[in-house]
């Protein structure tokens, strides 16, 4: 996203009313955006919101990273081990340019927290980790259990370069196969789940999620490109719940307001009894409640 087509989708008016401004994409990163400081400064000009950014810090000059620490903007660095293991699921970042400018970042006052996804081949550096964090100034240290555990990894190529975890009988060449021609239907995705009581994020926040491309979603989760992610995986079926609920969601080419009309078939999709009849796998599986 450009300055420009922020400050096209963000008006002063809108800005203002906001508390909390959340910079962490689905996909990408911030931190490759030539224009990601001129957009965070434009927001603070504009709104007191409390600016968050969630990166993998594998970018960028020392006069970026001094830059943010200015703005206030409180940086997560995502750091998922230290120098033998971290590179194993952050594929292509470098443990010591993303510690460099963590340690530019603080230096220059910045607010810096500490996230590390949990996996096999890194809970023994958990203690470490922290420990590290700590001696570095990084505010807070916290582990996320994202259930990435089990997941060959590829190279640019297309080669299997190794595997995270432990899956058992895997077919590589099968698991490519199926991320490219196979279909994924709702009944392959249903069948372990039942029906939660939803009590939405989005509404007890009063938010929503704004890609880089300017369309709008109620929430990151719903915002993984339904009209064309997933295939092969679970968000094929899943997307294909809500999709034809898309309309005019582009905040480029409509208002927000108008570009969250549709958001009300979602919360209309709670009341039907059974996911065949409309209830939505994705509200149900990170806002139901047992």
């Amino acid at each position: 996203m450009s300055l420009s087509e922020a400050q096209h989708i963000f008006q002063p008016k809108f800005l203002k009313q906001l508390t909390e401004i959340d910079i962490n994409g689905n996909f990408g990163d911030s931190v490759m955006n030539p224009d990601t400081v001129e957009i965070i400064k434009y927001f603070s000009e504009y709104s007191s919101a409390t600016i968050f950014m969630s990166t993998n810090a594998g970018a960028r000059d020392k006069e970026y990273w001094q830059s943010l620490a200015q703005l206030d903007v409180q940086v997560t660095f995502c750091i998922d081990g230290l120098e033998d293991t971290h590179h194993l699921y952050r594929k292509n970042t470098q443990y010591s340019t993303v510690i460099k400018n963590a340690k530019t970042f603080i230096a220059a006052g910045g607010h810096a927290t500490w996230k590390m996804i949990k996996f096999d081949h890194n809970q023994h550096e958990f203690e470490s980790a922290e420990k590290l964090s700590q001696q570095l100034g990084f505010q807070a240290f916290g582990i996320a259990d994202n259930g990435r555990n089990q997941a060959p990894v590829f190279d640019k190529q297309q080669k299997l370069t190794h595997v995270i975890g432990q899956p058992v009988n895997v077919n590589f060449d099968r698991l490519w196969r199926s991320r490219t021609t196979d279909e994924v239907l709702l009944e392959d995705i249903v069948q372990h789940r039942n029906p939660k009581p939803i009590q939405c994020q989005v509404k007890n926040d009063r938010s929503l999620y704004v890609c880089s491309t300017g369309d709008v979603y109620p929430c990151c989760f719903l915002g993984f490109n339904p009209k064309s992610y997933g295939h092969g995986n679970y968000h094929a079926a899943a997307n294909a719940q809500f999709k034809h609920m898309v309309q005019e969601n582009n905040a480029l080419k409509h208002s927000l307001e108008h570009c969250i009309n549709w958001f009300d078939g979602i919360v209309q999709s709670w009341n039907q009894p059974t996911f065949e009849q409309g209830r939505l796998v994705i509200c149900n599986d990170n806002c139901g409640c047992d």
